[in-house]
């Protein structure tokens, strides 16, 4: 029975840990597809959710293409944010929509 119980501790902290691991958004980081982007729905994130993003995405090419996208970049001053608060996206839907995470 301890043996039992040892294993199932076990196995729940390694689940724990997982998830406390994980991105809070799964996104799909693609930059390609910014291009063809005529609209961008923005999200705010905490800087702690900002930080994961960064690792997985240029913020600074991000901002840059927003900026070269003049549709891209009126959607996103249209819902209060400025292009330098930009820190993700979220480009799985395909199309000409995507979402941005602003701090």
């Amino acid at each position: 029975m301890r043996l039992f119980k040892t294993f199932a501790v076990a196995a729940f902290l390694a689940t724990s840990a997982g998830a406390t691991m994980a991105a809070p958004y799964e996104a799909h980081t693609s930059l390609r597809g910014l291009d063809q982007a005529n609209y961008a729905t923005v999200l705010k994130v905490s800087p702690s959710e900002a930080r994961q993003m960064a690792i997985s995405v240029d913020t600074a090419a991000l901002q840059q293409i927003i900026k070269n996208n003049p549709a891209l970049a009126r959607t996103v001053v249209q819902q209060g944010f400025t292009i330098s608060e930009i820190v993700g996206l979220d480009s799985s839907g395909g199309g000409t929509s995507v979402t941005l995470y602003a701090l």
